[in-house]
């Protein structure tokens, strides 16, 4: 047990909120120029390695060190999923496409806490805790292995030469 005050509690959540947030720019850019698995790979990894340290984070600073590392992983992968629903949208039906991509999402954010609540009650916490690391490494491993890469790299016009009057 952390015995930890509210104040400390709101430390906790501010400082990776902030830091989940702050993510927001770079996890764009990093998605248009090198790629949405860029991106998406290392943001489920990052919440796994985060969400396996909170059972064995001692105390505060331990709580803060795994919460900053689930933001970290979080903002990192701030929009991926929804940029890669974009991209694999069939032309003239992109709004249906998403909007069964997004139910989709949605029904595993509400079955998600329901999920690791019955977990909870057969492993206790440290297994729940245990159970999502393992499901982010391979919520990771199955984007590289099995989902395509969909940024379509940029098309370079190159300019030929300039003419000037005259010549």
């Amino acid at each position: 047990m952390l015995d930890l005050n509210l104040a400390q509690v709101g430390l906790v959540m501010t400082a990776a909120s902030v830091l989940d947030m702050s993510m927001f720019i770079p996890a764009g850019v990093l998605m248009d120029r090198y790629g949405r698995k860029f991106a998406s790979v290392p943001s489920f990894a990052l919440m796994a390695i985060g969400i396996g340290m909170v059972p064995f984070a001692g105390s505060f600073v331990g709580l803060l060190i795994a919460a900053l590392v689930i933001g970290l992983g979080n903002g990192l992968g701030s929009g991926t999923m929804m940029t890669l629903g974009a991209d694999l949208a069939p032309e003239g039906a992109t709004g249906e496409f998403l909007g069964i991509w997004r139910l989709i999402g949605d029904v595993g954010m509400v079955a998600g806490p329901l999920a690791v609540g019955l977990i909870g009650t057969w492993l206790g916490l440290t297994g729940s805790a245990i159970v999502l690391m393992i499901a982010g490494f391979l919520a990771s491993a199955i984007l590289f292995f099995l989902v395509k890469e969909t940024r379509v790299p940029p098309v370079v016009h190159v300019a030929g030469p300039v003419e000037t009057p005259g010549d």
